[in-house]
């Protein structure tokens, strides 16, 4: 059986808390998935803020073991890290599946309030901030538009973003899971990508130190965001970018890609002029022979 990880959650709320007041950390053994339980929290308190009542067992969402989340929660419209050492359903874009192996994988998925005039570039502020984190001097780390982390030429892992009305405001809910070890590789048959672990970067890092590098700089990066937005990160994300000067299929567009705009959109050269892809819209291959989609990973949230 695989032993709990010691996350020093107590330390890493002590870090986290300044950054983003009223946060919560929990880890979980075991989940289908961060981002849908964290979800649906929202949605069941955002239903209870609007008025209406709550679900019946709503007492069944403090951690079975009985313990207090570290900055126990008011409710579920302030911000909570959830942690889960094993996923059985996690979640990519479009619906696709995600896996992730206890021990080998880091996944969590972080839940705040958000007024933000303009969401656009969200994610890839998310994917710069961990890349930054991890990789501070830009060696390895590439991020692929829209939501992917890569090592080298091979996917490292991603991150998955959802907005739920709450109140009056939205919450936002930061997926991300990446690849530790390499006990954390599929079959390669669920892999087009290619797979990456986090200690060919890092030799020896533990997914709780993972997090305890990274999450500092992903929740700085989500607390500037409403004032900020992508406008601060786009040459950060260009320094990263994995696709400008690729050959590039996105949908029925083909072309080279030429790095994104001010709103985060790609921009790419097609025979007939540049055409800019939102995220969300489609999924963006690289053109070749070989080349990979991004569009299955072995991290999850």
């Amino acid at each position: 059986m695989q032993e709990h990880q010691n996350w020093g959650a107590e330390a890493l709320w002590q870090d986290l808390e300044p950054l983003l007041p009223g946060l919560s950390i929990e880890v979980l053994a075991r989940a289908e998935s961060t981002n849908a339980t964290l979800v649906e929290r929202v949605r069941r308190d955002g239903a209870a803020a609007a008025g209406a009542s709550a679900p019946a067992g709503r007492e069944a969402r403090e951690p079975r073991d009985g313990q207090r989340p570290y900055g126990r929660r008011q409710h579920d419209l302030h911000p909570c890290l959830l942690i889960a050492e094993h996923q059985t359903h996690g979640r990519g874009r479009q619906g696709r599946s995600w896996h992730s192996t206890a021990g080998a994988s880091l996944t969590f998925s972080l839940s705040l309030p958000m007024n933000v005039p303009d969401w656009s570039g969200l994610s890839l502020v998310v994917g710069a901030a961990i890349a930054e984190a991890l990789d501070p001097e830009g060696k390895r780390l590439k991020l692929k538009w829209p939501n992917d982390l890569w090592l080298d030429d091979r996917k490292l892992g991603g991150i998955l973003i959802e907005t739920v009305p709450a109140g009056a405001s939205r919450m936002a809910v930061v997926g991300v899971g990446v690849n530790v070890s390499d006990r954390a590789r599929v079959a390669d048959s669920q892999l087009n990508t290619g797979f990456a672990c986090l200690q060919e970067l890092i030799p020896d890092v533990t997914p709780p130190q993972a997090l305890a590098r990274l999450a500092p700089a992903l929740v700085k990066a989500l607390a500037d965001f409403p004032r900020e937005g992508f406008g601060v990160w786009r040459e950060r994300f260009t320094a990263r970018d994995l696709l400008t000067g690729q050959s590039v299929t996105a949908g029925p567009l083909e072309g080279v890609a030429a790095g994104v705009n001010e709103r985060g959109e790609l921009q790419i050269d097609t025979a007939s002029g540049r055409q800019t892809v939102s995220g969300g819209e489609v999924s963006v291959r690289l053109a070749g022979p070989g080349a990979s989609s991004g569009s299955t990973g072995s991290a999850g949230r």
